[in-house]
């Protein structure tokens, strides 16, 4: 992801919905942050899209800023919009490693 390295980045395991002028897909997201996340796609993105993700009521827009093709689909990183920023009150992913526990 393309932003300061003092943002905390959190591995985790969720299926959400990804939004694309395309239409709209399952993908499994596997890391988020307060400024974006990294998610696999079976379906192809183009780098520099505009996207959105939805996970439970919470939807994060912003673009695709790097993504590799694999052998199983895409590897897709997204940086968030600022005003649309992940905060764990927000959306929990299911799996959700690392989160520090609140005062």
């Amino acid at each position: 992801m393309h932003y300061a390295r003092e943002v905390r980045r959190y591995l985790c395991s969720d299926l959400v919905v990804l939004k694309t002028k395309d239409g709209e897909s399952i993908v499994n997201l596997e890391e988020i942050s307060a400024m974006g996340a990294v998610f696999e796609s079976e379906k192809p993105v183009e780098s520099g899209l505009k996207l959105e993700l939805q996970g439970g009521k919470a939807h994060f827009q912003g673009f695709a800023t790097s993504v590799e093709k694999h052998e199983f689909g895409w590897r897709v990183e997204m940086d968030f919009s600022p005003l649309t920023p992940w905060r764990p009150e927000l959306y929990m992913p299911k799996h959700l490693l690392g989160l520090p526990e609140t005062p």
